[in-house]
């Protein structure tokens, strides 16, 4: 595996590892790089797999200011860059597929082919204010007392009852991380809107939800199919927010299929 750092935001490390065309992997809000290693590890046989620390998340540091989902769409530009990759496909979850959208939608030239999980062109108003709630109890409590109701978001009651080493992984990763990288993520989140942005996306593209995720993943599951000129989409039985770990076999499979691998 190698790395390399690049500065924009807050520190942002790049972990390579694998062989083959780029495959660019973005994880959601709360965790870290390390999610990939419990879901898609075995497409390192066939592609070069890239994965990130957003900021204020693992092993980057938390921002001095505010930052967008735009401004890190244009640090990963300046990132693939340094790295010469001026072509690859691209994978995002939640968060990841909002900054994987404004990537896709002002770089269409490097993006072969577009994956995204989970995830929503835009927050409505009683969203906004839960992240801005968010925001706030991450600040001045941290995370630990929020930690129980993520992971129910995260994944299917059945699922939590079973137990498993992704939700130990999750568990880990929420609860070391810093209240203020949190919130400034949660902000970043309530900010942003791609509604007028995502039919210049002329990648094909697949969208994936989890079946049983927030309405508001599902219904703009169905919106950015709509909208998305080439553009198809799959549900993930049973799953919530966090498809790819709960349906590890079918998501795998999925994406498999598309990228033709």
């Amino acid at each position: 595996m190698s790395s390399f750092e690049a500065y924009d935001n807050g520190l942002i490390n790049f972990h390579i590892e694998g062989n083959g065309s780029p495959l660019v992997l973005i994880h959601p809000l709360g965790l870290d790089h390390r999610l990939w290693e419990h879901c898609v590890s075995d497409l390192a046989e066939h592609r070069t797999l890239i994965t990130f620390d957003l900021p204020g998340h693992g092993a980057s540091p938390v921002p001095d200011n505010n930052y967008s989902i735009e401004d890190i769409s244009k640090s990963l530009l300046e990132s693939l860059r340094i790295a010469h990759i001026d072509k690859a496909d691209f994978l995002g979850l939640s968060i990841g597929g909002m900054i994987l959208q404004h990537f896709a939608s002002v770089n269409a030239p490097m993006v072969e082919k577009l994956i995204l999980v989970d995830t929503t062109f835009k927050y409505s108003k009683d969203w906004q204010l839960n992240w801005a709630e968010r925001a706030r109890i991450s600040r001045e409590e941290g995370l630990d007392g929020m930690l129980e109701k993520l992971l129910e978001a995260f994944f299917t009651a059945e699922y939590l009852k079973k137990g498993s080493e992704d939700i130990d992984y999750c568990r880990e990763v929420i609860s070391r991380m810093p209240g203020e990288g949190y919130a400034l993520a949660c902000e970043a989140l309530s900010r942003c809107n791609l509604e007028r942005s995502v039919n210049l996306i002329t990648s094909e593209t697949l969208i994936l939800c989890g079946d049983q995720d927030n309405d508001l993943f599902k219904n703009a599951t169905l919106w950015l199919a709509q909208n998305i000129p080439n553009s198809q989409y799959e549900w993930l039985s049973p799953a919530q927010h966090l498809s790819p770990l709960e349906c590890k076999v079918d998501f795998l499979k999925i994406v498999r299929r598309f990228l033709e691998i």
